[in-house]
């Protein structure tokens, strides 16, 4: 499966599923080593907790990354 198939999918899932996705791929890549920095551990938390509060506005990928490609 591709890589653009996958983001596909997840873009498929409910934000609490997302979330679950970013949480196992965060443990995922913490097996081999990988560090975040204190900043983004920060950020994560803070993005989990609204999520869990249903606080947190999703918005569609694909308006993300046009808004970013625009830069």
């Amino acid at each position: 499966m591709s890589i653009q198939a996958i983001k596909e999918e997840v873009s498929k899932l409910s934000r609490e599923e997302q979330a679950e996705l970013i949480h196992f791929m965060v443990e995922l890549l913490a097996k081999d080593d990988f560090q975040l920095s204190e900043a983004w551990k920060e950020e994560l938390g803070r993005r989990e907790q609204a999520l869990d509060k249903e606080e947190s506005i999703g918005k569609p990928v694909r308006e993300v990354i046009s808004k970013y490609k625009a830069h």
